[in-house]
């Protein structure tokens, strides 16, 4: 099961999205104001309204596409190596490469926006609706890839697919925990932690560390 793209958004209506979007690097949800997104659209009150039933629609659409951009950016590297090959130890190599990039350069920021917006989607009834798809989407490619590898011999049988997707995909947002505390963890680490569960779950739990 591939990626359910949602219709594409009207040119202005996505560039509202696109703005909110943009102000989110420096500014929260709660302080994003319609005028603000007007102005800095170039876009007046009444497409807003044309393309959107209200701002907090606008505001959850975008929610909705940051969300589904971060997790996909993930699925479709994951998808990309493990199909590539069916030499385990390159396939190893590889993940691992992207998995010790993936955790150097990614913004606590952007982990942080990811959480909020679950929060958010357990007390947005609206939101939690728009999110549901999308999320159990994301979990099929996850399942999809734990499929590839049991399929080609290299994954733990005895687990459960959508158990292990759930785990996984928690696990790439568990540094927003750490950002919490007085005293972190060091990244070095925390990628060997990602790196071990991937060998126990995807690749028949022979680790890669020395």
């Amino acid at each position: 099961m591939g990626i359910s793209a949602d219709p594409p958004l009207h040119p202005t209506a996505q560039k509202l999205v696109d703005t909110v979007i943009e102000m989110l690097q420096t500014t929260s949800y709660n302080n994003i104001k319609s005028e603000n997104v007007l102005a800095r659209s170039g876009i007046t009150r009444g497409p807003l309204y044309h393309h959107f039933a209200d701002f907090d629609d606008l505001i959850q659409t975008a929610q909705i596409q940051l969300y589904r951009k971060f997790v996909l950016d993930v699925t479709t590297q994951l998808l990309k190596v493990i199909e590539a090959s069916n030499d385990l130890a390159s396939v190893r190599r590889e993940l691992n490469n992207f998995i010790i990039a993936r955790s150097q350069n990614i913004s606590y920021n952007v982990l942080r926006q990811r959480v909020g917006i679950i929060h958010n989607a357990a007390s947005m009834p609206t939101l939690s609706e728009k999110l549901n798809n999308s999320q159990e989407t994301l979990t099929q490619e996850w399942m999809k890839a734990y499929q590839i590898c049991l399929d080609k011999g290299w994954a733990d049988p005895a687990m459960d697919a959508r158990c292990v997707a759930i785990l996984m995909q928690s696990s790439f947002i568990g540094r927003v925990l750490d950002g919490m505390s007085n005293v972190h963890m060091e990244v070095d680490e925390w990628i060997k932690v990602l790196i071990r569960l991937f060998d126990t779950f995807f690749f028949g739990g022979v680790s890669t560390n020395k």
